[in-house]
This record gives structure tokens, sequence and C-alpha cells, in this order.
């Protein structure tokens, strides 16, 4: 369960509340859809074999991608995935780049067929810099606690067909700040958390092979 610092609650509160409400909205939606046209509704199939982000975390260690594009240097249509270290594995972190150099789920396409870039940001060292408490549980005060690391990232570039490594670099992140989101799964945890690179760091690392 998440549990949220107390500034900003009120405000979590709230988008739990509306994503509920749209849920039921749009399940009313195809519910009259579904009325409208002999009462049954169809979704598109998914294309056969499609690809997903996870399918890719692999490149992160030199696995190729098949069914992925080709990576062209000189090509103006490269698409990238953003991998970073979470506990033992990679999380996908692509929505931290610009917009124009990733893509999005589609269900009636195959969109992460056209990712021909892997940038993985593993990280490698750490050192914890506070303690933050304060954090609140459906508003009220609890005992949980997050230690706070900032942290170095081995970062590096890929072609995702292949496995082939284009680009390798150091990345600092160095931000002090407490987290205002944490995951606990009781009132009185004490879990670690890890300053990230910076949107800006990453972008600055891939540019070249995205632009170029």
């Amino acid at each position: 369960m998440a549990r949220i610092s107390g500034a900003i609650a009120p405000f979590a509160a709230a988008v739990i509340t509306l994503s509920t409400l749209a849920g039921c909205g749009r399940g009313g939606g195809n519910a009259a859809a579904g009325a409208g046209n002999g009462g049954s509704a169809t979704l598109a199939a998914a294309p056969a074999g499609q690809l997903f982000p996870d399918n890719f975390k692999g490149v992160c260690s030199g696995a190729s991608v098949s069914a992925a594009t080709a990576y062209a240097p000189g090509s103006k249509a490269h698409k990238a995935l953003f991998f970073e270290t979470y506990k033992d594995d990679f999380s996908d972190h692509s929505s931290s780049l610009p917009a124009d150099w990733t893509v999005q789920y589609s269900q009636t396409s195959d969109a992460f067929k056209a990712i021909d870039l892997v940038v993985c940001a593993k990280r490698t060292a750490a050192k914890e810099v506070k303690v933050c408490d304060k954090y609140k549980t459906d508003g009220k005060p609890s005992q949980n606690k997050v230690r706070w690391h900032t942290a170095t990232y081995e970062v590096t570039a890929w072609e995702a067909k292949t496995g082939k490594k284009l680009a390798q670099t150091t990345l600092e992140a160095t931000d002090t700040d407490c987290p205002m989101f944490e995951n606990f799964s009781g009132d009185s945890d004490t879990v670690d958390d890890y300053a990230s690179p910076s949107s800006a760091q990453v972008a600055d690392f891939l540019r070249p092979h995205v632009t170029g």
C-alpha cells in the first residue's frame, strides 16, 4: 500500500476518487455502446508476438531483441527505452525521456517494434544522506521512515536489435530531497530509496545517438 506524506495526502485522495469515478464512467460507456450494437462489444486483437518494454530489459546485459528495429546512425527516426535499477531488476523509466524519443503502447499496432536504442542506468554505489519521516497513511501520522541515498549510476546505451554497446558514462544522482511518495507495507516500516539521474542528464548522454 502506498503511504503518502501529509503535505500531499489531500491531493492523492482526490486522485484516487477521480480514478475510481473515471473507471465507472468507462464501464458505463462500454455498456451503452454494446447495447447499441446488438448487445456485443469487441476489442481489437493485439498483434501476435507484440513487444513490450519488459522484452527489452535483457538488452541492459548485452542480450538482443531480434524483432526490434536495426540501429542506423544516420537515421532521424530513432526510438529508445530507458531502464533504471530497481531492487534486483530494472524498471522502465522511459516516460522521463523526451516524448518524441520513445513510443507509447498501442493495442492495435506493435509500437515497440520501432525501438532501436536501449539506455540503462545501473546503480553501482550509494551513500545514505538522511532519514525521512513524518509520512502519513490515510491522513494519519505513521512511524514509516525512508533511508534516502544519493547514488552513482553506470549508464549505457545499447543497440536494441544486436545488443551492441554504443556508449557508456557515469552519472551522479545528488538529489537530497525526501520523496513525497513512498511505498510501505505497514505503518512502522523503514525502507531504502535512492536518488535517480535527472532527466536532463540522461537526455544529454543519449542525445548524440538519437539526433546525431
